[in-house]
Formats: C-alpha cells, sequence, structure tokens
C-alpha cells in the first residue's frame, strides 16, 4: 500500500469513527429523549416498509400509519398529511436507515450524516467559487454554517434538502472537474426535492449542450431514466401516485413561494399579480440563461448562483431548510472581495457569518409562532443574495473572463 493509499484509509477510518461516535451521541443525548424528525419519519416509515414488504409507500394505509406515529392519530384535514410525498427513489438515499429498529436511532444517524452533507456542501462550494480563507476563518466559517438557524432546523426535522444542496453543488464541482457524467447523475438525483431543482437543472443542461459537454447531458437523462424506470418493476404505479400526492402536498401546506408571501400573504393582492412577478422572474432568468450559455464554466457559475436563489422566488413551495445551496451566491461575494483587497474580504467573511447566524435565530425567536416558524424567517436571506448577486455581476464576470 502507497503512502497516499495509507493516508487514505486512516482518514477514511477516523471520519466513520468521528460519524459512528457523533451518531451514538446524538441517540443517548437527543433523539432518544427528544420526538423529532417530523420530515424524516414519513420517508422512514414508508420507504423502509416497501423496501421490506413490497406495500405501495403512497397508499392511504401507509400514510395512515404515518399520522399515527407522528401524531398518536389521524391527521385532521387542517394539518400536515405528513404522507410520502417524495419520488420512490428517495429511498436510495435513505437505505441505510432502513437497519435502524427504532426510530431515534434512525434519526440519530440521519443527523450525523446531514451535518456532514452541510459540511460538504460548504466545501464543495469553497472548491467551485476559488475562495480561499486561510485555516482559522475556515474553522470560522464551518462552525457558524452549522450552527445558523436553517441549518439546526434542518438538522432536527430529518430534511434531505442538506443532501440535495451537497448533489446540485457537487455536480457544480464535477463540472468544474470535467467529471461531466457524474454532474449528469448528481442532477438526476438531486429530483427528490423537485422544487429545489426546476431552474439550476435547465439551466446547466442548456449550457453543458452550447459547450457540447454532452456527456453531462446524458448522465442526467440516463441517470432520471433509471431513477424512473427501474422502481416501475416494483411498483408499476408509483409515478401517477406520486403527482398525485404532490397535488395533495400543495394544497394542504402553509407557505408558497416568497413571490406569494410577498404579494398574496403580505399586502392581500389579487392572485394574478402573484402571477405576473413570477413571470417576470422567470422572463429574467432565461434572458440571463441565453446570455451566460456560451460562457466558460467560471462566469456562467454568476447564472447557476441566479438560480438557485431565484428558484425561492418562483417554486411552488420554499423552507429555510432549503436554503444550503446559498452558500453559493455568498461564497461568491467572499472571493469577489478577496481579490479586491485580501485582508478586507477575510474580515467581510469572518464578521458575516455571525451576523447571518445570529439573525436567523432573532428572526426566528421574535417570530414564532407556538411551534412553528413564520414566513417572515423565508424572506431576508433569499432577498438579500439576489440584491449581492445584481451588485457583484460586473466584478465575477470581469475577472472570472480574466483569469479564464
Amino acid at each position: 500500500m502507497s503512502e497516499s493509499q495509507r493516508r487514505l484509509v486512516l482518514t477514511g477510518g477516523l471520519l466513520a469513527l468521528i460519524f459512528g461516535l457523533s451518531a451514538l451521541a446524538l441517540r443517548q443525548a437527543f433523539t432518544s429523549r427528544v420526538p423529532g424528525g417530523n420530515d424524516l419519519y414519513p420517508r422512514w416509515v414508508a420507504g423502509c416498509d416497501w423496501l421490506k414488504t413490497g406495500r405501495d409507500p403512497y397508499s392511504p394505509a401507509t400514510t395512515l400509519r404515518i399520522q399515527e406515529g407522528i401524531y398518536g392519530r389521524p391527521a385532521t384535514p387542517d394539518e400536515d398529511q405528513v404522507a410520502f410525498a417524495y419520488p420512490i427513489y428517495t429511498v436510495l438515499l435513505t437505505l441505510p436507515l432502513c437497519l435502524a429498529t427504532d426510530f431515534a436511532t434512525a434519526h440519530a444517524v440521519a443527523m450525523a450524516a446531514l451535518l456532514g452533507c452541510v459540511l460538504g456542501t460548504a466545501v464543495l462550494a469553497q472548491r467551485v467559487t476559488g475562495w480561499r480563507p486561510g485555516l482559522r476563518l475556515w474553522i470560522w466559517s464551518l462552525v457558524w454554517i452549522a450552527l445558523m438557524y436553517p441549518t439546526a432546523r434542518g438538522l432536527l426535522l430529518g430534511q434531505l434538502a442538506a443532501a440535495v444542496a451537497l448533489l446540485q453543488i457537487g455536480a457544480l464541482e464535477a463540472l468544474r472537474r470535467r467529471r461531466d457524467a457524474l454532474a449528469g447523475a448528481a442532477l438526476a438525483l438531486s429530483t427528490i426535492k423537485p422544487q429545489m431543482a426546476i431552474l439550476i437543472i435547465p439551466l446547466l443542461l442548456l449550457w453543458a449542450a452550447s459547450q457540447q459537454r454532452w456527456k453531462m447531458v446524458t448522465g442526467f437523462l440516463f441517470g432520471l431514466g433509471a431513477l424512473i424506470l427501474i422502481p416501475m418493476i416494483w411498483l408499476p404505479a408509483w409515478p401517477g401516485s406520486w403527482l398525485a400526492g404532490i397535488r395533495q402536498y400543495t394544497g394542504y401546506t402553509e407557505f408558497g413561494s416568497i413571490t406569494w408571501i410577498l404579494t398574496t400573504y403580505t399586502l392581500g393582492t389579487p392572485g394574478f399579480v402573484e402571477s405576473a412577478v413570477t413571470l417576470a422572474w422567470l422572463t429574467w432568468f432565461l434572458v440571463e440563461s441565453w446570455r451566460f450559455r456560451r460562457l466558460a464554466f467560471e462566469p456562467m457559475l454568476w447564472a447557476a448562483a441566479l438560480a438557485i436563489v431565484l428558484t425561492h422566488f418562483v417554486s411552488p413551495r420554499t423552507a429555510t431548510t432549503h436554503f444550503g445551496p446559498l452558500l453559493l451566491p455568498l461564497f461568491m461575494l467572499f472571493r469577489v472581495a478577496q481579490r479586491s483587497d485580501e485582508g478586507r474580504g477575510a474580515w467581510m467573511a469572518a464578521l458575516t457569518w455571525p451576523a447571518v447566524g445570529l439573525a436567523t435565530w432573532a428572526m426566528f425567536l421574535l417570530t414564532v409562532q407556538g411551534n412553528q416558524e413564520s414566513a417572515a424567517n423565508y424572506v431576508p436571506i433569499p432577498l438579500l443574495l439576489l440584491l449581492l448577486l445584481v451588485w457583484i455581476r460586473r466584478p465575477w464576470l470581469r475577472f472570472a473572463q480574466e483569469s479564464a
């Protein structure tokens, strides 16, 4: 065994040990004592039951079992029905959790894994954007990323959005390294939460086709085709059942897009106002996508960041737990600042993290209604990042094209 292989094995073993001890500590200190994981529980019950017994995870009987596990009774019509509303291939991510004999263990393992996804997303975003913080600043950044409110909420709920964020930013890193087939496959799997992928996937497919990087396109198409078709061998009707569940899901979720929150929810405007504003966002996105389609990878990152941010404004459903990919535009800001003045850029990053972390917690604590977060938590970060992207557009394109 070579020295590099030995180092890789030791690193892998150390990470596995840290992961195992973290999951054990979480189970003993938290998940075995405090109820939680409401977003993970339907995926764990329905998905694992399908794998073990073949029972339809979308059936009313399975939904009733989930409701009784969470509420102790059937859900009322005005409550979250907690049905299995994910594509069936979500089980690829939750499969290891099916080895757990109780949900406390499954939730603890998921929390440790999702925290790994959050930190992995940060590592990949740092590589994709080329931001180069010093060691102390990087550790400081990772600590605040792990502690901020959207991260904590995602871990407590067992929200798979953290895995989607890792897949999306991982696809960008794969494109940067010209691992195009891998990028396409990662994007295909990220469709377990299609509401997070409605803009980034069309943009990257358009860009890859314009660059004649067909392996990315075929990797996505073959990957998504396999994810859809292979489960149909055992559950032929799953796509229709899933789509029916999605229609029901949008009926009992409380909040829609940020555009809906800013218009219909806050101002009480007619529905056509939301539709008009959403159409304006989409028109802007389409224009920018067309402009950026022939640019090199690094300049194209601005359009990718725009897709990630605008998704929260146009998707039928958004959530604070979906904020993971928003690290990309923030890291782009830090790189622009670092290029202008390295010392000032480092201070900007060092001060930004506690400002964002404390602000997200303050917003939640000041507006929480019972045990529910308010709509106010959804708006500030995406809105500020959208303004930020407009501000850094020219400097990002200028130095990105200079370094190409």
